[in-house]
């Protein structure tokens, strides 16, 4: 989940560091830091917080030289301070790395034993101790580098910078994703090509068990079975304007105005592709699909669409839990998972698994060039573009988008769907981004519940039919930004126990769509109602007595997809009215590459 960058180029590297660290910073923000070959010693500056603690340290403490590593840290062994900021280092090595290395407790009492002192609680801190270890028997760096990695248990991407070897950058993965680049007179490292769309003009994809070393002139790559290989070089494809807020306040509300284009191109790219596609769900058993958080909701609300639309049995399931159950998986079934980024550990752990049950393998992923798309036998791509915001806003959008589409497919594959049934549906969706386009030309209704809620210590959300995952995705909106906890329920559940919350003005936000289960939901309302919650109904038709959000619905297909925007749109006017930090949330990172 943390960010790291690397550069050499026989000049000077420090204003490569930082703005490929500004680029990546999403993926963590606890602390930062930086390793140079500074006058033939390893020179590391590191702060706790943000990057901009970072910089201020080195407008004080300048630091430059021609090979460097940098690090943006979500923390996981040890807490955020500048003892355990990456780079970690000794005299000889320095390291930076995302993933968590499983065995570091076993490696560190070996190296102490022999002599090694670490000075961190991270479980990084024995990588750059054990490539020393195998130095100082006399192994070339490459050689050291190699051992190594092979003696590290658990997941990894690693930039290691050597005292004794200037010129070059080493570079491993495993279970973490890395990219290298490649300019006229350099070459970078980074866990996201975003970080390098200034320098580099050709990419290449470190593939599992890759290692890699670099030089200004050249890259060479050894694989899993230490055999030289030549990876694809891709052309650079992001641009400086995806790192821009181009006007807006924040990245966040940014990427919820870029939806409805987002929705237009989702659908232009996948429409024709799915078509051309050898998919095939007319003969299976069951479908079942696996993602996490924001993810998981989109599976939830596809549930509803291949069950009722495609008559296919699904079963869905949390990534993180999915392979530990040992879970049943038929014969001629599909598995489809869900990652934004395609490189979401949870995910891929559980594609592996129902790939070993011999399901078919089908991702939706946002990153083409991701493992998960790598590993699957069909994939789908979502043209959401760059999302820097934490809080996912087109990513879900453009998710729900492609598996509508998908679920259609699969709905006339297997004779459940006729074509006019069919095209009336497809309708919706082409009809989809001027809904969404209308929606955010008025947001007057969201800041004025906003300011209602800037106090609440709790809230509910409350939907039925796909209007329930929509309202667990609105608490997730809300919590995740505003830190005002927030639980999503189906508004029939209110009665098993969750009404047990409701309390005088606690605020009880309600999805009513007028489809055909909007009069129960209503009877829901007031039985909250008559336990004093203050009412916010976001729906077509407002309520006397009630806070309102307009939603002109567009129809029952396609009404989630639009009714997401309202959620994402009062938790941005939420947290800004309580001045927390809306891009980047206490404790959270974008991309989750660890367990």
């Amino acid at each position: 989940m943390c960010g790291i960058v690397g550069a050499i180029n026989g000049g000077t590297v420090i204003n490569d560091l930082l703005s490929g660290l500004h680029r990546v910073e999403y993926r963590g923000y606890d602390s930062a830091g930086v390793a140079i070959l500074h006058n033939q010693e390893i020179a590391r500056r590191r702060a706790e917080g943000k990057l901009n603690q970072l910089e201020e340290l080195l407008f004080k403490a300048p630091l430059d030289g021609a090979a460097g590593i940098g690090h943006t840290r979500w923390a996981t062994h040890g807490m955020p301070c500048v003892a355990n900021a990456h780079p970690h280092a000794t005299a000889q090595v320095a390291v930076v790395h995302n993933g968590i290395i499983e065995n570091f407790k076993d490696i560190r009492e070996q190296l102490t034993a022999d002599g090694h002192v670490f000075e961190s609680e991270t479980d990084t801190e024995v990588i750059p101790h054990l490539i020393t270890h195998y130095l100082a028997k006399g192994m070339s760096p490459e050689a050291a580098v190699q051992e190594a990695i092979e003696k590290l248990r658990g997941a990894y991407a690693l930039g290691v910078l050597m005292r004794d070897d200037p010129d070059h950058l080493y570079a491993a993965r495993k279970g973490s994703p890395l990219v290298l680049g490649k300019a006229e007179h350099g070459a970078y490292l980074a866990s996201d090509s975003i970080a390098l769309s200034e320098k580099a003009s050709e990419l290449i994809f470190l593939q599992e068990g890759d290692m890699a070393v670099l030089g200004r002139d050249q890259i060479e790559i050894t694989d899993i079975c230490h055999r030289k290989v030549k990876r694809k070089v891709a052309t650079r494809t992001t641009t400086n304007a995806a790192c821009d807020k181009n006007g807006y306040a924040h990245y966040m509300l940014k990427e919820i105005h870029e939806q409805p284009d987002a929705v237009e191109k989702t659908v232009q790219a996948n429409a024709n592709a799915l078509y051309d596609s050898a998919l095939d769900f007319s003969d299976l058993s069951r479908l079942t699909i696996v993602a996490c958080g924001t993810s998981f909701y989109a599976a939830s609300v596809a549930k509803y669409w291949f069950e009722k639309y495609a008559d296919l049995p699904v079963e869905t399931d949390i990534a993180s839990e999915f392979r530990y159950r040992s879970p049943y998986m038929p014969q001629n079934g599909a598995a489809l998972f869900i990652s934004q980024s395609g490189e979401t550990a949870d995910t891929l752990a559980a594609l592996r698994y129902a790939k070993d049950q011999e399901q078919k393998i089908i991702s939706l992923v946002n990153v083409a060039d991701s493992s998960i798309a790598r590993e699957a036998d069909y994939v789908f791509h979502t043209m959401a573009g760059t999302e820097i915001g934490v809080a996912s806003t087109k990513a879900f959008t453009t998710q729900l988008t492609l598996l509508a589409l998908i679920a259609l497919q699969a709905g006339q594959q297997r004779g459940v769907l006729s074509h006019d049934k069919a095209m009336k549906l497809t309708q919706e969706l082409d009809e989809l981004p001027q809904a969404m386009k209308r929606l955010l030309t008025c947001d007057s209704d969201t800041r004025h519940v906003a300011q209602e809620l800037e106090r609440a210590s709790n809230a509910l959300f409350i939907g039925r039919n796909t209007s329930f995952p929509i309202a667990m995705e609105g608490a997730l909106k809300l919590k995740e930004i505003s830190y005002i906890h927030a639980e999503g329920f189906g508004a029939g559940e209110l009665k098993h126990g969750p009404i047990a919350l409701v309390e005088q003005d606690t605020p009880v936000i309600s999805l009513l769509p007028k489809d055909s289960l909007y009069e129960k939901t209503l009877s829901n309302i007031y039985e909250v109602e008559a336990r004093g919650a203050q009412i916010i109904t976001v729906g077509p038709e407002p309520i006397d007595g009630f806070l309102h959000i307009d939603v002109d619905d567009i129809g029952e297909f396609c009404n989630p997809i639009l009714y997401a925007l309202p959620m994402q749109l009062l938790a941005y006017h939420t947290a800004v009215v309580r001045g927390t930090n809306v891009d980047q949330p206490r404790n959270l990172a974008k991309s989750v590459t660890v367990e």
